[in-house]
């Protein structure tokens, strides 16, 4: 692949109808705060570039999963961030973009919800199943052109409606059934808390839009813009597939073959297509309705864990394998912990009484992801300072203090003395003190040939 359709596909697999229409219904409802993640994104991309890729090129690694395996070695935490990655495509990313493609199919052609999705994975079967992976890249090239066509035309329509002009600002004190909270609240946030960012951000509390759109605009919002993300299925389906063959199967058979490897992975596939269906019902219940807020609180009870052990597997030498396999099990298992008493305890509406747990009602999910980041930092330090460090081999050219580590070339194995053989008391052959460690490999490859 050349640069620009490489670079199309990352632009098309990050923006789509989750930021046109799933992101602006929570800014509707919530404000300007939401579009925290994508500025957070700028920076994050820019760290992986001038930080973390030289670490990545200098341990000749390409994965985060293939540098913690190379970093600390052992089977313990690829397999869980194996299994943990699964669980991630399966409620964040397979069943989001099925929902959400099928929700657009099913409001344009006024199909059946679950028919629109079985139209969905046959549109999707059929470009990726015939062409692979590079058809994915090409078709996320093409959506990426329309894409930014669509976003210079929409942002003309919102800027200045052609038929009513330009408006003023409308303040964020609606009826509670457009989210907006009720007259009279003083919230200390509107959906994102500006101090659960890693950079500040102005409280958006008191504007909801910055301009009105023409009614044919308008309708669509309305419809989709608490439930609707990005709408692509195939990628993630790949990614999951490639996950458990690699990952998993070749872990529990070790000598499997490409042909066996190939069919495993395309049965398991329909198994995570059967398991994302079966799991819609539960994204159309969870956050209010909020599908991008859906998605970012499982992340935060998921991922800050991953990135704690990532980070400092990067920048602290004494990093080892008993303390990030111990940060990841405790992290982790408060993270599922919040997670089900999230779909246990479902967000009321705002004309509601809220009866909820005070962990699941006053707890912000990104103050506590900041919380899990803490506890994860705080076992991972004090396990492996109480444990052996690791070995130099763990570390060079694998954290950002190692990168530029001299490469130690190893020793050549001297040329092989020729065999002496010298008379024994008994007459035997034996062999001399310089040639017997030849003389004994030279036996033992004779039996292994002959056995």
């Amino acid at each position: 692949m050349v640069w620009w359709p490489v670079g199309a596909s990352l632009f098309a697999s990050n923006v789509g109808s989750g930021h046109f229409i799933g992101l602006a219904g929570s800014g509707a409802a919530t404000g300007i705060s939401v579009s925290a993640y994508e500025l957070n994104g700028l920076f994050s991309v820019l760290m992986l570039a001038w930080i973390f890729l030289p670490i990545y090129i200098a341990g000749q690694v390409t994965t985060m999963p293939e540098y913690l395996r190379k970093r600390f070695g052992g089977i313990r935490i690829p397999i869980i961030l194996a299994v943990l990655y699964l669980f991630i495509y399966i409620f964040t990313k397979i069943s989001v973009d099925m929902y959400a493609g099928a929700i657009f199919i099913q409001q344009s052609l006024h199909l059946d919800l679950y028919l629109a999705i079985v139209g969905l994975l046959a549109i999707t079967a059929v470009y990726t199943v015939a062409g692979g992976l590079a058809a994915v890249i090409y078709t996320d090239a093409l959506q990426t052109l329309i894409m930014l066509i669509g976003a210079l035309t929409l942002m003309g329509y919102s800027d200045c409606p052609a038929d009513s002009g330009c408006q003023e600002p409308v303040p964020c004190q609606r009826r509670c059934s457009d989210g907006c909270v009720p007259e009279g609240a003083a919230p200390l946030h509107n959906g994102v808390p500006w101090d659960g960012q890693p950079h500040p951000l102005p409280r958006s509390s008191g504007l909801c839009r910055s301009r009105d759109l023409p009614e044919d605009l308008q309708q669509p919002l309305r419809l989709f813009g608490h439930r609707v993300s990005q709408t692509r299925a195939g990628t993630p389906a790949h990614s999951a597939s490639t996950i458990f063959t690699m990952d998993l199967w070749n872990h529990l058979r070790p000598r499997a073959s490409e042909k066996e490897l190939m069919i495993v992975g395309r049965v398991f596939v329909l198994l995570l297509v059967l398991v994302s269906i079966l799991w819609i019902p539960v994204v159309q219940a969870s956050q209010g309705g909020q599908l991008f807020i859906y998605i970012q609180s499982i992340s935060s009870y998921l991922q800050p864990p991953v990135a704690v052990v990532f980070i400092m597997g990067c920048f602290w030498k004494r990093t080892n394998e008993k303390g990030a396999f111990w940060g990841l099990i405790l992290g982790l298992l408060l993270g599922l912990v919040r997670l089900v008493l999230d779909f246990i305890y479902v967000q009321p509406r705002c004309d509601q009484p809220d009866e909820r747990p005070v962990l699941v009602k006053s707890i912000h999910y990104l103050y506590f992801s900041m919380i899990l980041s803490t506890v994860t930092l705080i076992t991972v330090s004090t396990v492996s300072w109480f444990t052996e460090p690791p070995s130099k081999e763990m570390v060079s050219h694998l954290t950002w203090f190692t990168r530029h580590d001299p490469v130690v070339q190893k020793e050549q194995a001297p040329p092989a003395a020729p065999l002496s053989l010298t008379l024994s008391q008994n007459g035997m052959p034996e062999a001399s003190s310089s040639s017997s460690v030849q003389f004994e490999m030279v036996q033992e490859n004779t039996s292994k040939t002959h056995s």
